[in-house]
């Protein structure tokens, strides 16, 4: 296991451009895919003690290297900024997410929240180095000209601008926009019938690679999931899977997953753990509010195993293609998990931006189409186990996420002892 801050990764990531510049008359450079997860937690997947199933993500880190002291940013765009880019996300004009940005910073040409004309993304490094470059998913560092992805260095988009949206049709999650705004290679595009985010976003990467497959160019996949923003959604074969997991709550849970964290290496047993203020007692809760936060915390985890399933598919994709084997596989996650969901989902606030957007939060759908679904403050405590804080807050839980690279193209990967530094 290694240990990483965030300029690590953008330094790997700049030395393999630097490696397929010097070798762009070559046919042996590695093909590169960068699977990002969107507010997933430092213990949500399985190699970093998670009950959740990831088989795909396991092998990747089995094959590779886990980092266990990887930061990142506290918020998406600032993070996306910093990885596209290589540079401090203040120098690359997002120091927020533009829909957080205050009007004093708005007077700073620079500070715009979106990603600023003085950078130059990797994308656009590896397309002058030769490379297919491909992008499905969220985008989220500008949509007006000049700002696309399609405009920043790839050549084939499916992109989704906004902070999120709906992972079963093209529809708003917050009332801030009026509608979910995607684009397909720089023009509006609408969503299929059958779309389901994580299923759809591997149809689109696998499409884009296979039109170039047999041209000789390698290839840069970025694909920033939607999983698991809010709203928190997955198919109910996944859902069942977990269904009655959490019925003892958010307390136990935490511990579980220090526990099998400690097991495989990743933390101390014997760290200090702080109690987030957010964290309420769940004995407390009536049985039947129990049933519920438990289905919502049910619905987190399949949507986790979800999106392992379907990079399952990209992987055998490659795999059958005969370009598996030089191919590096990146996996991290922009920030900690969402602290910010509702403690009652019931409540009169909630439950009007909830019916004004025509969502639901029955128990029955929880988690399908036109449900809204947020996990509670005190699963995320356990989505971040044993950090304390989520996004947002510079807090371990809001910074430090999973890092795992892999891949054949990296040669021999050497253990280092883990640190909790």
């Amino acid at each position: 296991m290694g240990r990483a801050f965030f300029p690590w990764l953008v330094l790997s990531l700049n030395l393999v451009v630097s490696s397929a510049t010097v070798s762009a008359e070559t046919t042996d450079r590695p093909n590169i895919v960068f699977l990002l997860a969107d507010d997933l937690g430092y213990t949500d997947i399985a190699p970093y003690g998670s009950e959740v199933s990831t088989p795909t993500i396991t092998e990747l880190a089995n094959n590779g290297v886990k980092f266990t002291n990887y930061h990142t940013a506290a918020n998406c765009a600032p993070a996306r900024a910093m990885l596209l880019t290589g540079v401090s996300n203040h120098l690359a004009g997002v120091p927020n997410i533009p829909e957080m940005m205050s009007p004093a910073q708005k007077q700073q040409d620079n500070y715009q929240g979106v990603l600023g004309d003085n950078v130059v993304t990797i994308a656009t490094l590896l397309e002058d180095a030769g490379y297919h470059t491909y992008l499905a998913g969220k985008w989220h560092l500008g949509s007006a000209p000049g700002k696309l992805p399609s405009q920043r260095g790839f050549e084939r988009t499916v992109a989704l601008m906004d902070s999120g949206a709906d992972n079963w049709e093209q529809r708003p999650y917050l009332p801030i926009y009026d509608e979910a705004n995607w684009f397909a290679d720089g023009e509006r595009t609408q969503l299929p019938e059958d779309f389901y985010s994580s299923k759809f976003l591997i149809d689109k990467t696998i499409e884009f690679i296979d039109s170039n497959r047999n041209d000789g160019q390698p290839f840069f996949a970025y694909v920033p999931f939607q999983a698991v923003h809010i709203p928190v959604q997955a198919p109910q074969e996944y859902i069942d899977r977990y269904m009655g997991r959490y019925d003892e709550g958010w307390h136990r849970l935490r511990e579980e997953r220090h526990e099998r964290a400690a097991a495989l290496g990743i933390v101390p047993l014997e760290v200090g753990k702080t109690e987030m203020a957010s964290t309420t007692d769940w004995d407390a809760l009536s049985a039947e509010r129990q049933r519920y936060e438990s289905k919502r915390m049910a619905v987190y985890a399949g949507m986790i195993e979800a999106m392992d399933a379907h990079i399952g598919r990209l992987v055998t994709y490659l795999k059958q293609s005969g370009q598996f084997e030089n191919t590096v596989f990146i996996f991290t996650s922009d920030n900690g998990a969402e602290g910010g969901g509702a403690q009652d989902p019931f409540g009169f606030r909630t439950q009007q931006m909830v019916s004004s957007l025509g969502y639901n939060t029955d128990y029955e759908t929880l988690g399908l189409k036109g449900s809204y679904n947020t996990i509670n403050p005190g699963f995320t405590s356990a989505a971040v186990s044993p950090l304390s804080f989520y996004k947002f807050y510079v807090g371990e839980g809001g910074l430090r996420v999973p890092l795992v690279i892999s891949g054949q193209p990296l040669g021999e990967v050497i253990d280092q002892t883990p640190a909790f530094a």
